[in-house]
This record gives C-alpha cells, sequence and structure tokens, in this order.
C-alpha cells in the first residue's frame, strides 16, 4: 500500500511539472518498422494563430528581430533580411509587416522594405493598411519626392485592385496640400465607396483653409452641416479667419460680424 502511494505521488509530481508547448503540432504516421519499435511521421507545420475574430495574431519577437535587422545590420540588412525569412513557415503577413513599417523611423528604409516584402512570397499582397501605415511615413517626412511617391503608390493601388478605407483618405487629405490633389482624394471617396465622417470632413475643411480656398472650405462646412456634423472650435476658428480675410480684403471693411 504505502509502494503505490508512493508511485502515485511521484506520478503527480511529474505531471505537474510538465511542460505544456502553446504550438500544438500535428503528425501523420509515414511508416513503421517490422518490430513496431521505431516509426516515421510527417509533422504538419501550423498555421499562424488567429485572435476570435479571425485575424491572425502578429508575432512580436518576428517583429522585434526584422526591425533590429532593418536598423542595425553592418551589412546589407535585405540580404540578411531575405535569409532569415526564408526560413519562417508561414511567412509574414501583412499586418506584421505594417507594424514593422511602424517601428521604422526612416522613410527611405520604410519605402525600400514595402517594395521588398512582394518578394518574399507569391501569395503576399499589400493591403489598405500597409499602404496607409506607408502614406503616414512619407506624409512625416521631407523627401522632395513624397508627393510624386503618394501618387505612384496610389496607381499601384489601382492596378493592383486594392481599395482604401477611411483612414486611407484622411491621411491624404492631411498630406496633400492643393486644391487639385484635394479633389482627387474626394474623387477616391467615391471610387472606394467609403462614407465620409466627421474627422474626414474637419481635415478637408482645414486642409482647402491651408491652400488658401476658402471658397471649397466653406463649400465643404456646408456639406458637413447638411450631413449632420460639426466643426470643432479650432476648426470655426480657422474658417470664420479665413472668411473674415476674404471679406476684408474684397470690401476694404472690417470683415464679417456674424457667422
Amino acid at each position: 500500500m504505502q509502494r503505490h502511494d508512493h508511485c502515485r505521488r511521484f506520478h503527480q509530481i511529474i505531471t505537474s511539472s510538465r511542460r505544456h508547448y502553446a504550438t500544438k503540432y500535428i503528425a501523420k504516421i509515414t511508416s513503421t518498422s517490422p518490430s513496431g519499435r521505431s516509426l516515421s511521421a510527417e509533422v504538419s507545420v501550423p498555421a499562424v494563430a488567429t485572435d476570435s475574430r479571425g485575424y491572425p495574431i502578429p508575432r512580436h519577437q518576428l517583429i522585434c528581430k526584422v526591425t533590429h535587422i532593418l536598423t542595425k545590420s553592418q551589412t546589407d540588412p535585405f540580404a540578411v533580411l531575405s535569409q532569415y525569412l526564408s526560413s519562417l513557415s508561414p511567412t509574414l503577413t501583412t499586418n506584421e509587416a505594417s507594424l514593422i513599417l511602424k517601428s521604422l523611423n526612416c522613410p527611405s528604409l520604410a519605402l525600400r522594405f514595402f517594395h521588398f516584402c512582394p518578394s518574399l512570397s507569391p501569395n503576399f499582397r499589400h493591403d489598405p493598411f500597409t499602404y496607409s501605415r506607408l502614406f503616414l511615413i512619407l506624409s512625416k517626412s521631407l523627401r522632395p519626392d513624397r508627393f510624386d511617391t503618394v501618387r505612384s503608390l496610389l496607381d499601384d493601388m489601382d492596378m493592383s485592385g486594392i481599395r482604401g478605407n477611411i483612414s486611407t483618405v484622411n491621411i491624404l487629405i492631411g498630406f496633400f496640400g492643393n486644391t487639385e490633389d484635394l479633389d482627387m482624394c474626394m474623387g477616391l471617396v467615391n471610387k472606394w465607396e467609403l462614407k465620409m465622417n466627421a474627422y474626414t470632413y474637419k481635415c478637408l475643411v482645414q486642409a482647402y483653409l491651408r491652400s488658401h480656398d476658402s471658397g471649397k472650405a466653406f463649400s465643404a462646412y456646408g456639406e458637413m452641416r447638411r450631413n449632420g456634423y460639426n466643426l470643432d472650435v479650432f476648426g470655426y476658428n480657422m474658417l470664420l479667419n479665413a472668411l473674415a480675410k476674404d471679406e476684408k480684403h474684397l470690401t476694404g471693411g472690417p470683415g464679417i460680424h456674424g457667422f
């Protein structure tokens, strides 16, 4: 009896200290030896884990590794990166690529990484989120060719049949500074079948004001009101100030007295 209790306690200790792995592997037995003492098995590579909505969960260790290679490598970082990512299965996801772009402070490096990603796999295809992330990076850069680069990327989206989302439009409105490009942004809203929200209208009004087109700014404001949205105090002040300057310039008077 004592021996039985001892064996049971020993089994409990072994079971409680057993390591449980976060990743599960599925294997299929392919052959067995005549004696039955050995066998061969084929292990299926697990897919990327997904959340409750079915979206792939980013592999943060992978994101940190790739970012480190791109920013710290003494040799050609993309040669090192290609070798590293070729050993991965599954390969980089668009969500992970977007987070890596977010970690890159250099716009030129971010642009090069963006163009590098499709070479990893024939199945890799940029989505609205990676494009939007790159647009945001370029909008904060001082590259002299940043406007032409963004227009070229928009052409790529069009040729690839990729439709942006309203966040993409908001970034583009804040990026461009002339009426022609802002009208193009409004064309994208219709082309991509999007619905403008209060923030989109606010960005549009302020963008027209920055391009010294108070007429179109006021027109956008009117459309905003008709759709049930209101400007914030900062936006109202900008619009009132621009309209007052326009009236003063045209009439030589003290400016508008009401709104």
